[in-house]
């Protein structure tokens, strides 16, 4: 190695070791500036948002009152493919009927105009279950991802109407054998000719089509005294009986030696629904044959019976969620019995036709509210309230805080406002043929890294681009599959200004010539998109690790099963 590029490497080292020097700290902190911002991303990559998902689209954050709004903003049918409502193994069938539903629930929710915290935040639709659950870009890269995609891009367009236009098309995880009326569950509302109880005997496969909880009357008593509703002696029989107010839900007696007391089952279920954890975390929820092995919440639902037996409380349950218009479990029952995704709709909403409904344009999702602060990766422009750009190119991850309402305070990552280099500072000098493995770089600021291979064999492809942080990184190299020495560089890219590290030469040994002691291993994968892979492994380690990065990488492209078990419940 030549002492100038000795000299330069060690000073590029040390400039990504202690980060910014003095003359940069204006770089390091951008400070408040006047919201809503707007995130645009830059490729095709999404925007990652640290303790929630990966999203597409742009994203916004607003200051309000109480601290940031952070939305997402995307077409109506992209936000479809981020909803997590079913696992995306189920039939095809029940998918397509989810995906109408959805879209329906959504063309509905627009034209009533935003309402709760989206009318306070200013947003359309949020993204939990007080709406329709949205995980963004992480619902599309499951491994069965490729069949919700098939299931919202079958069904564009399609609405469920009544009187030509869309319903408030209610859905839920079980209803327990029968939906309900809308008025029985949301009586506030009244009644919708559409959304009538109708008969759901296709939901055995839920593992909560009926469920059972068990309370020991000393632990019953105590939970009722906590939660204010109980002040005499212990508690001796707890039993149900039908209501006395006409609810589709009983009344629930507790008695003790001189003391008699009811309340209403949803009375009682929103008692306990947190008190039982907290006091009792081993054993509420309860234990079940479901994905996470406990019932989703202390009580599942309201339509329930209760009796005494032997000093314990124990209440017979049925469905999850509130019952009203489709079940999706019923849904997922149905199709498995032959029903299309029309016969699906049809029936649990009554007297509705399906057909295309004007696109309402772009759709605002609240991803979160009263955010102290909110971080950010990814590869994004930043704008703001007045469409000026603060930064035409941000890359790697970005905090933003709430320093006051309508102000938005950006804190840039370590090493923004550096000038770029790179340099490889570690790397192997002997490989297997196809083993992949890790180089590590020294980056003075963050960038889009690549590995450049050169004289690399036809079809030869490296692992791909992503975006680094400053300082000491480890990124993959995956060897080419015939033997000899390469050159090795890595390209960093701002999107302004790229660098290339000094080449560093990687031998590739033939299977006979590894010396590692242990016998290679030959792996041999289809995708669904091209031609076989077929790469020769070292022993021991580099095994795991190639076959953790082709099956990460394969996923992605698009090779998905079709089986498997549902991946989650369904609120």
């Amino acid at each position: 190695m030549s002492v100038r590029r000795a000299a330069a490497l060690v000073l590029l080292v040390c400039l990504a070791a202690a980060g910014p020097t003095s003359a940069a700290k204006p770089g390091r902190h951008i400070g408040a500036v006047e919201g809503p911002l707007r995130l645009i991303p830059i490729g095709d990559e999404p925007l990652t948002v640290a303790g929630g998902h990966r999203y597409f689209g742009e994203l916004e954050i607003a200051s309000a009152g109480d601290g940031l709004v952070l939305s997402d903003r995307l077409p109506l049918e992209r936000y479809l493919l981020g909803l997590n409502e079913v696992p995306t193994s189920w039939p095809a069938e029940a998918l397509k009927a989810q995906a109408v539903a959805a879209r329906t629930y959504a063309q509905y929710t627009l034209e009533q105009g935003p309402g709760g915290d989206a009318a306070v935040y200013g947003f359309d639709i949020c993204a939990s279950v007080q709406c329709q659950v949205f995980s963004g870009a992480d619902v599309i890269d499951s491994i069965t991802g490729a069949r919700w995609i098939a299931a919202v891009e079958s069904t564009a367009g399609q609405t469920v109407l009544y009187d030509g236009r869309p319903i408030l098309a209610r859905y839920h995880s079980t209803s327990g054998g029968r939906t309900l009326n809308n008025e029985q569950a949301f009586p506030e509302e009244g009644a919708y000719p559409y959304l009538v109880g109708v008969d759901s005997p296709t939901e055995q496969g839920s593992p909560l089509f009926h469920w059972t909880v068990e309370i020991r009357l000393d632990r019953l008593t105590k939970l009722l005294r906590n939660a204010g509703l109980w002040e005499s002696g212990r508690i001796t029989d707890a039993h149900s009986v039908p209501s006395s107010s006409g609810l589709h839900y009983p009344d629930l007696v507790f008695e003790s030696k001189k003391r008699q007391t009811a309340m209403t089952a949803e009375a009682f279920r929103d008692a306990i629904r947190e008190l039982a954890p907290d006091l009792y975390p081993n054993l509420y929820p309860s234990p079940s044959n479901t994905a996470s092995g406990r019932l989703p919440e202390t009580l599942p639902s309201n339509r329930i019976s209760m009796f005494t037996r032997d000093g314990v409380a124990i209440i017979a349950g049925r469905g999850w969620g509130h019952g009203v218009g489709m079940s999706q479990w019923g849904a997922e029952g149905l199709a498995l019995q032959g029903a299309g995704y029309a016969d699906i709709l049809a029936h649990y909403y009554t007297g509705v036709s399906i057909g295309s409904y004007p696109d309402p344009g772009p759709i605002e999702v609240g991803l979160g509210w009263g955010l102290a602060q909110t971080t950010i990766s990814g590869s994004f422009r930043i704008v703001d309230a007045r469409g000026k750009t603060i930064v035409k190119h941000a890359l790697g991850t970005w905090d933003f805080r709430w320093p006051g309402s309508g102000a938005v305070s950006i804190e840039p990552p370590k090493g923004y406002g550096l000038p770029l280099n790179v340099g490889i500072v570690r790397a192997p000098k002997n490989v297997g043929i196809g083993e992949p493995t890790f180089l590590t770089v020294a980056l003075s600021r963050p960038a889009r890294v690549t590995t450049k291979t050169a004289a690399a064999p036809t079809g030869y492809a490296d692992p791909g681009t992503e975006v680094k942080e400053a300082g000491r990184k480890r990124i993959v190299w995956l060897a080419p599959l015939e033997p000899g020495t390469y050159d090795v560089r890595v390209t960093a890219n701002t999107g302004a200004v790229q660098r290339r590290s000094e080449p560093v030469p990687i031998t590739v040994l033939a299977a006979t010539e590894q010396d590692d002691g242990h016998p290679g291993l030959g792996v041999s994968l289809t995708t669904e998109d091209g031609p076989p892979y077929w790469v020769y492994v070292g022993g021991g380690l580099l095994t795991v690790l190639v076959l953790v990065f082709l099956a990460n990488h394969l996923a992605r492209r698009g090779n998905r099963g079709d089986d498997g078990p549902p991946s989650k419940l369904i609120p």
